[in-house]
């Protein structure tokens, strides 16, 4: 009897706690009368390219509401590491039994899912532990990237506490020789780098729940495509947040593409 060989399995872990030290709670802002987190699990189970979709937060009891949202939605939960969210990614792909991983963070409720059926697709083309999109885009707070499980675990074995924190593929991008790496770009028209659509402050919930006004309507997923649109429209939504400044860890992270890209 022949044997099929087993598809690799793609599994969407999408990372969100309360803690946060700047805007904590954020993953319950309302968004059009639904909570960001509701409203991006959706968005993410939406894509016809995943296996399955998993909510990956931590086990204190803070996050019970979290929980609650996944699990009235169908969605599995892991509960894991506080702060060594690389084990906590590592161990939810354990569970999921994912070869392959769509990260998602909880502050990017606007992830592009045109990103992640196109990443989703290079990454499985060839044998890659590593797709992403370098560059500034990341500012934007719509980029997925796809990760291998062995890179993940290679990551945190190999890694050390700064590359467990939540820039999970720190350790990817700094020993890039040790990684299979592709690299994309966005779908035309997506790449506006002057626009925030990360959630990390008071005045991003603000900019995203006056999007969410504007753009939702039942049974309806908001694209970023559309948000981008509205932005350009309205321009002075985009004021609200723009004289934030972004997370050092994500600014670091765009410096390393410039070694990956030999730049």
């Amino acid at each position: 009897m022949t044997t099929l060989a087993r598809e690799p399995r793609v599994v969407a872990i999408v990372s969100a706690r309360m803690a946060s030290s700047r805007c904590p709670g954020k993953a319950l802002a309302p968004l059009a009368g639904r909570p960001l987190l509701e409203v991006l699990l959706e968005r993410i189970a939406s894509v016809p390219e995943l296996d399955s979709v998993a909510l990956a937060t931590s086990v204190n009891a803070e996050n019970a509401p979290l929980v609650a949202i996944a699990r009235k939605m169908g969605i599995p939960v892991f509960q894991g590491a506080e702060d060594d969210v690389l084990k906590r990614h590592v161990d939810c792909t354990h569970h999921m039994k994912a070869d392959h991983v769509v990260r998602v963070t909880g502050d990017n409720p606007l992830t592009d899912l045109e990103t992640v059926s196109r990443l989703v697709g290079l990454h499985l083309a060839g044998r890659i532990d590593y797709t992403y999109v370098p560059g500034d885009a990341l500012l934007m707070g719509i980029l997925p990237e796809v990760i291998s499980r062995r890179a993940l675990e290679l990551s945190w074995e190999r890694g050390d506490a700064r590359h467990r924190s939540e820039l999970v593929t720190l350790y990817v991008k700094e020993h890039p020789r040790e990684f299979r790496i592709r690299t994309a770009e966005l779908p035309p028209g997506l790449y506006r780098p002057e626009y925030r659509l990360t959630v990390d402050e008071p005045e991003d919930v603000r900019l995203l729940q006056a999007l969410f006004e504007r753009l939702a309507a039942p049974g309806k997923i908001v694209t970023a495509r559309e948000a981008i649109a509205l932005l350009d429209r309205e321009p002075d939504l985009a004021k609200i947040n723009a004289h934030l400044r972004h997370k050092a860890a994500n600014l670091r992270s765009v410096e390393l593409d410039k070694g990956i890209l030999g730049t």
